[in-house]
């Protein structure tokens, strides 16, 4: 068994989602399991139309719902030409286009947005999108078979952010996704979304179907868990800088999640997790250049790779060099200015000592900002914007 993991960009409009479909059908025989994030850009645009309904925004609120109505309906339109199956998934999805209409002037009506209400709207992108995949491959004579996601990823109450519940998911995933791979069937779900022990919607927070995939890989004991995005791999730089960065060939689990945690955005860092503890390989591929052999990421590199995998940076970043009063450093120092970048919810990039005081490099963000002033009460401090590491 394997999971296919498809990302927003891969199910983009029709077209991409028509590919998706082959792509999976030639795989019939490896019995895969698919997750698939939203249509590219839909998780945004419903966070948007969240905000509009919250302040109340209904002249702006109409033509962003009018917009996700349409993508939806022209994926589903052109994706699917048996005009049966096209008819019936049509109503569906409007069904669940107006519980979409429902909960948004429900929020604009209250006027505000708890995080529970807002992972159900979030939710609507996956559990629109794999429906309509399902349907794509049921239309080129695949047995699909679209699965709730709520109905078999367990998680805790953490709205926003929910932590998968490994043990209760394994127990749903045998009973409902084992059955249908060993019979020849492809098992369809929405990734980034799951559900509480009493059924209430939740989500893993931005790159969440990643997670879905390799939690479901982990406790199915996949052969391997792919996922499909729009690049050939994780690369020796980031392409966008460096014309001359290639994809590698393999990576240790170790070294992806460097690279996730320094801005690579092919996985998300809390993906590959699962997939670590069970030692299952994941391996990055292009849908777009599907024959891309792509990058295997697995528990340990062999003997002999390359000392350095890749370069990867981070720039927007706060420079704060800390002098110590007394002009020596001690561990105390050391502890109270990692205690104080912690007391504000900074995390530092790095961190590096002298003989004299110590630097760390903040993110540029609100915490980054006020852990830069307090680390004033240690010492004299000198502030750099604009770096990089």
């Amino acid at each position: 068994m394997i999971v296919m993991k498809f990302g927003g960009t891969s199910v983009a409009d029709a077209d991409r989602v028509r590919r998706v479909a082959e792509l999976v059908a030639e795989r019939r025989d490896r019995r895969p399991v698919v997750v698939v994030s939203a249509l590219s850009g839909v998780t945004d645009r419903l966070l948007e139309a969240a905000s509009l309904a919250r302040a109340g925004r209904r002249e702006a609120l109409d033509p962003v719902f009018s917009d996700l109505a349409r993508r939806h309906r022209w994926a589903l339109a052109g994706s699917i030409d048996d005009s049966g199956r096209k008819h019936d998934l049509a109503l569906e999805i409007d069904a669940r286009l107006d519980d979409l209409r429902q909960l948004l002037r429900a929020i604009r009506v209250l006027g505000e947005t708890t995080a529970r209400a807002l992972d159900t709207v979030l939710a609507f992108g996956e559990l629109m999108s794999s429906r309509i995949l399902a349907a794509a491959l049921a239309d080129r004579d695949v047995e699909a078979c679209w699965l709730d996601p709520r109905e078999v990823l367990a998680t805790d109450r953490r709205f926003g952010a929910a932590e998968p519940d490994l043990e209760r998911t394994a127990e749903l995933a045998t009973s409902r996704l084992a059955p249908m791979a060993a019979r020849g069937a492809v098992a369809v779900l929405g990734g980034f979304v799951g559900a509480t022990p009493d059924g209430i919607t939740t989500t893993l927070g931005r790159g969440g179907s990643d997670t879905s995939a390799a939690v479901l890989g982990a406790v199915l004991g996949a052969e391997e868990i792919q996922i499909w995005t729009d690049v050939d791999g994780l690369m020796t730089a980031d392409p966008r800088i460096v014309a001359a960065a290639r994809p590698l060939d393999r990576v240790s689990f170790a070294e992806a999640a460097e690279l996730a945690y320094y801005g690579a955005k092919v996985l998300h860092p809390a993906s590959i997790e699962p997939a670590v503890r069970r030692g299952i390989p994941v391996r990055v591929l292009n849908t777009l250049r599907p024959a891309s052999p792509g990058t295997l990421v697995l528990r340990e590199v062999a003997a002999g790779a390359p000392a350095v995998a890749s370069v990867a940076s981070r720039s927007g970043l706060l420079a704060v060099r800390v002098s110590s009063p007394r002009l020596r450093v001690d561990p105390t120092f050391l502890l109270d200015v990692a205690t104080t970048c912690a007391r504000c919810g900074a995390t530092p990039d790095v961190t590096a000592s002298s003989e004299i005081g110590a630097l760390v490099a903040l993110r540029n963000d609100e915490a980054g900002r006020a852990a830069a002033v307090a680390l004033a009460q240690h010492g004299p401090t000198e502030v750099r914007e604009a770096m990089a590491v």
